[in-house]
């Protein structure tokens, strides 16, 4: 089910949002939640997690940018919409990871394209799949279920899910090759990491996953690694 948030302090602008959102769910098939909120405060200390928000940038209590800040501490991967009455505030709104835009008035031509790019953003990230071979053959397993790959030896590698792990005899380096660059990214030379699955970057060089694993960052790949993260959803979930 898709969990999708909503945050205008204009409640007519919520409604119509959760109403979109719950027929275009109804017309492709799928199951969609929507939470509504009146603002930005409202939104942060929500303990749900999204698979989409709106966020209206222009609120009278804390605004979508600062909302987007704290989230963004938190939750580096969850695409946000911004919601505005004009283009003046874009550029700010890009600098924390906008997925993508609307301009009020509300058109729901342009809603059903932003909802069309998120879907096929989001079904693609869980329906391609890496190869492997372990213990019990060969197995497919899906790229948006992996959260990292670690090394013990040249080949035994670890492969780790949400909350199993597999040992795979191949090459860390030759598993690299096999991987999206834009959505995997390596770390050091024994670690490679899923950043859709990134909780935090606890300290300058401690990476700290959905799962609560903890994993190494070299210290001359923080740049490059804060520029892959910030571009995951703008780059990988828009196709470019």
């Amino acid at each position: 089910m898709l969990r999708i948030a909503v945050c205008d302090d204009e409640s007519d602008i919520v409604g119509q949002l959760c109403g979109f959102v719950y027929d275009y769910a109804a017309e492709n098939g799928l199951k969609a939640a929507c939470f509504g909120f009146a603002d930005g405060a409202e939104l942060v200390r929500s303990a749900e997690k999204f698979d989409l928000i709106f966020l209206d940038i222009e609120m009278e209590s804390t605004d979508g940018l600062e909302a987007a800040e704290f989230i963004r501490r938190s939750d580096m991967n969850v695409p946000i919409v911004y919601i505005t009455n004009h283009r003046g505030y874009l550029e700010r709104a890009f600098k924390v990871h906008a997925f993508d835009y609307i301009i009020k008035p509300l058109e729901t031509e342009r809603l059903n394209r932003v909802m069309n790019d998120f879907i096929a953003a989001f079904s693609d990230a869980r329906e391609s799949f890496l190869q492997i071979t372990d213990d019990s053959g060969c197995r497919s397993v899906k790229l948006g279920d992996i959260y990292f790959f670690t090394a013990q030896a040249k080949r035994k590698i670890f492969l780790h899910t949400e909350k199993e792990h597999f040992v795979i005899k191949e090459n860390l380096q030759d598993i690299y090759e096999k991987l999206d660059k834009s959505q995997f990214y390596m770390t050091k030379r024994n670690c490679i990491i899923n950043l859709c699955h990134v909780a935090s970057l606890e300290s300058d060089y401690v990476i700290v996953m959905e799962n609560g694993f903890r994993l190494p960052l070299a210290q001359k790949k923080k740049n490059e690694f804060i520029r892959k993260l910030a571009g995951v959803c703008v780059g990988r979930l828009k196709g470019k």
